[in-house]
C-alpha cells in the first residue's frame, strides 16, 4: 500500500467512486469498500483543513502537498487493529494520527480510542501527534503526549500538518514499524506487561467480559465456555476477568500444561488468584475458600478429570469459566480421541458459551500453512508464505547442523526427542520464532490427512500446538523422508495449491 494525497482522493465524492480511486492512488491489490460515513467525514475534514490553508494567513502558497503521505485505513498485519489516518515522517521518529467519527460517541470513548492508538504506534515512533474528527458536529479532539485531552480548533490541526518533521515523510513500507510481537501480549509469556495493564482487549473480549460478568450476577454457580483457536485471546481475556474478579472474590485458576515462570509471577503479584497445575488424574481437589474457579486449555483435561472439577464446583456453589480451543483440525484427524470426548462434555455442561471468531495472536500464513499441512484438501492458494522455510535433511548429523543453525538465529526448537520442549510445556506459550522437525515417522495417508506411520499421534498433535503458536516465523525440516518434503515444499511454493 502506498501512502495517497488526501485532497486528491476526496475531489469524488462518490463513496464507490472513492473506494476506485483509493484502489488506484494506493496501488493496493484489494479494493477497499469506502462507506458513505467515511467518505463524508473524510470529504467534510479536508475541506475544513483546505479552508483554513487557503486563508490570506496562511504562509505558504502552495497548500495541497500538506495533504500528502496519508496511509487510509491501514490495519497492523495479524492484530486487526485499524487506523483512519496515519502519517509517518521518513525517519519514523514522528507520526500523525486523526480517527475520523461520524457521530459524536461521547469524550470519554474518543479519549480512550486515542490513547490505544497511541500505545500501539508507541513502539514505532517517539512523537505522536492525535486527533478525531467528529463529522455531525463538526468538533476537532486532540490528545497530547502528556495524555491531556481537549477540544481543539481547525487551525492546530493545519499548524501540525506543517511541522517540518512531516514534510518528509513514508509513502511506502509502513508495515515495518509495526512487529506483531510488540502488541500480542500474553499473560504468560509477558507477565509484567500484564500486571502493568500495558494491553488493551479487543472489541469482541470487551464484549465477551462484559457478558460474563453479567451473567455471574444472575445465574447460581455456572458453567462458562470461552471457546476459540490458538491466538484467539483466550488466555488473556480468562486472566483479565481473574483480576476483575479478585478485587471481591478469592480465583483460583487451574491451567492444563506445566506452570511456567509467568505463572509463578503471577501467583506472587495477583492478590485473590491463585494459579495451579492440574492434577491430571483429577484427585486432590481443594476448592475451599474459593469463589470462582477458572480453568485455562481445559481440553487438554480428561473427560472424568473435567467432570470432577466441575461436580465438585457445583456442590459448592462455586462458578466455573473454562477456556478452550475444541481443536477442530485435530479432531478432523483423530475423531476418537480423548480431546473429542472433553470437548463435547465441556458443550453440554455449559449453560453460557462464547466462541472467539479470527485471531489476534496467530501468524495468519502458518495458520494457513497448518491447516494444509494436516490436511491437503484445505488448500488456500496464493496465501503468502515467505515467513516460513521448508527444508530437508538426509541424516540427523544434518537435522542437528539445520536446528543449530537456525536456533542460533533466535528460533526455538520444539521437538519431543530434544526433552526441552514437549506438548505439556507447550501449552499456553506463544514464540516469535519456531523450528520443527518432521521425519521417516510421518506420512500422508490416502485421504490426504497427515499421519504418524508409528501411530504416535502425539507427533501430529505436537505439530499442532507448535506451529499454532508461531507468532512470525517458522523452519520445518523434514528429516530423512523425501517424499513428505517433496508434497510440504510443494505447500510452502504453491501456498496450498493442487497435488
Amino acid at each position: 500500500m502506498r501512502a495517497v494525497n488526501l485532497f486528491l482522493l476526496t475531489r469524488e465524492k462518490s463513496h464507490e467512486s472513492m473506494s476506485c480511486l483509493f484502489q488506484a492512488l494506493s496501488g493496493s491489490k484489494n479494493r477497499k469498500i469506502i462507506s458513505p460515513h467515511e467518505a463524508a467525514s473524510l470529504c467534510m475534514l479536508t475541506e475544513l483543513l483546505a479552508g483554513c490553508m487557503q486563508e490570506p494567513s496562511f504562509p505558504f502558497d502552495d497548500w495541497v502537498p500538506f495533504f500528502d503521505g496519508f496511509f487510509f485505513s491501514y490495519v497492523i498485519e495479524h492484530i486487526g487493529k485499524e487506523f483512519d489516518l496515519l502519517k509517518f515522517s521518513s525517519d519514523g521518529e514522528y507520526a500523525l494520527n486523526i480517527e475520523l467519527k461520524s457521530e459524536d460517541i461521547g469524550g470519554e470513548r474518543i479519549k480512550k480510542q486515542l490513547e490505544q492508538n497511541r500505545y500501539y504506534l508507541s513502539h514505532a515512533v517517539s512523537r505522536i501527534f492525535s486527533y478525531t474528527f467528529v463529522m455531525n458536529t463538526g468538533e476537532l479532539y486532540c490528545l497530547n503526549d502528556k495524555n491531556y485531552f481537549r477540544r481543539c480548533l481547525p487551525e492546530e490541526l493545519v499548524q501540525t500538518l506543517c511541522r517540518p518533521a512531516l514534510q518528509q515523510y513514508l509513502t511506502v513500507g509502513i508495515d515495518r514499524f509495526f512487529r506483531s510481537s510488540d502488541y500480542l501480549i500474553s499473560p504468560v509469556s509477558a507477565p509484567e506487561k500484564f500486571l502493568q495493564g500495558q494491553y488493551f482487549l479487543t472489541n469482541q473480549q470487551h464484549s465477551f467480559r462484559k457478558k460474563i460478568l453479567e451473567y455471574l450476577k444472575t445465574e447460581s454457580a455456572p458453567v462458562i465456555s470461552i471457546t476459540g483457536g490458538a491466538g484467539t485471546g483466550k488466555t488473556l481475556l480468562l486472566y483479565d476477568l481473574a483480576m476483575s474478579l479478585s478485587r471481591k472474590d478469592h480465583v483460583k485458576l487451574i491451567h492444563s500444561g506445566k506452570l511456567r515462570q509467568g505463572h509463578y509471577i503471577l501467583n506472587e503479584r495477583l492478590r485473590n488468584v491463585e494459579t495451579v497445575q492440574a492434577d491430571p488424574s483429577g484427585g486432590n481437589i481443594r476448592l475451599a475458600g474459593c469463589s470462582v474457579l477458572l480453568i485455562d486449555e481445559a481440553d487438554h483435561l480428561a473427560k472424568e478429570v473435567l467432570k470432577q472439577y466441575l461436580e465438585h464446583a457445583g456442590s459448592l456453589g462455586i462458578p466455573v469459566i473454562c477456556a478452550y480451543d475444541p481443536h477442530r483440525l485435530l479432531r478432523e484427524l483423530f475423531p476418537d480421541e480423548q480431546t473429542s470426548e472433553a470437548v463435547e462434555y465441556l458443550t453440554s455442561a455449559s449453560s453460557l458459551s462464547l466462541a472467539f471468531t479470527g485471531h489476534i495472536r496467530i501468524n495468519r500464513p502458518v495458520y494457513s500453512f497448518l491447516r494444509t499441512l494436516l490436511n491437503l484438501h484445505n488448500h488456500s492458494g496464493g496465501t503468502d508464505y515467505s515467513c516460513i522455510d521448508v527444508l530437508f535433511a538426509a541424516t540427523r548429523r544434518e537435522r542437528d547442523i539445520l536446528v543449530k543453525y537456525y536456533t542460533d538465529r533466535g528460533y526455538l526448537l520444539i521437538d519431543k526427542l530434544s526433552g526441552e520442549e514437549r506438548e505439556e510445556e507447550v501449552i499456553a506459550q506463544e514464540y516469535c520464532k519456531v523450528i520443527m522437525v518432521l521425519d521417516q515417522t510421518c506420512r500422508y495417508d490416502e485421504s490426504l490427512h497427515l499421519c504418524a506411520a508409528d501411530g504416535d499421534d502425539g507427533t501430529i498433535r505436537l505439530l499442532y500446538e507448535g506451529l499454532s503458536r508461531t507468532r512470525e516465523n517458522l523452519c520445518l525440516v523434514i528429516e530423512g523422508n523425501p517424499a513428505l518434503f517433496e508434497t510440504v515444499l510443494a505447500v510452502r511454493l504453491k501456498g496450498g495449491g493442487d497435488y
